[in-house]
């Protein structure tokens, strides 16, 4: 019976040092991409209507051939501090696999090395009103995350961009509502003066 308890205490720890070790630690990630975006800071754009061009390249302070094990880069659209306060569900987690930061994937693109990559993404429909910035994870054969670069500062203060969330109104719905009211009112001010004259005839 002993001799049970022991081994089942062994595979639990075995288990929880497997796990504490497949985790992916942010602070843990060196910063070796250069990361852009188009929207200028503060600009807003509007899902499902905007596009934003983002652009990577590695860092040229990085040694050379320091990018081999470089496989992918994963472009993600991620909450500023200003959108994530009292949102659990958008909350910062150090473990990668917990973190919240940045929920809204763009796409994950092969890595060329020694090549300035690009890609152009719309605004989907699906995200929400807040204000953002970009990150992109560089991932090794494994998929894991290994560095990253963001468009912003350690801090996530600058170089941020607003999104309006989708309403499902459309521009021209808005103007036929203007229309119809204005056109309403005028109505009514004609009917009012028919009246009018009427009453004192």
């Amino acid at each position: 019976m002993a001799a049970l308890l022991l081994y089942q205490a062994a595979i639990l720890l075995l288990l929880c040092y497997l796990g504490l070790s497949s985790a992916v630690l942010f602070s843990s990630l060196p910063q070796t991409l250069i990361v852009t975006a188009s929207p200028s800071p503060g600009q807003v754009l509007h899902a499902g209507v905007d596009p934003i061009k983002v652009t990577w390249a590695v860092n040229r302070s990085l040694a050379v051939g320091a990018d081999a094990v470089y496989k992918k880069v994963k472009v993600s659209l991620c909450y500023a501090p200003v959108s994530q306060a009292d949102r659990g569900w958008r909350k910062t987690n150090d473990d990668l696999k917990k973190d919240k930061t940045c929920q809204f994937k763009i796409n994950t693109i092969p890595y060329t090395a020694g090549a300035t990559g690009s890609y152009d993404y719309t605004v989907e429909r699906s995200i929400p009103t807040g204000t953002y910035f970009v990150r992109a994870y560089v991932l090794d054969s494994s998929d894991t995350e290994i560095a990253y670069g963001q468009t912003t500062d350690g801090k996530k203060t600058t170089n941020l961009f607003d999104v309006v969330g989708y309403s499902g109104r459309h521009a021209s719905l808005d103007i036929a509502a203007a229309c119809f009211s204005a056109f309403s009112v005028a109505s009514l001010a004609f009917l009012f003066m028919v009246e009018k004259r009427k009453a004192k005839k």
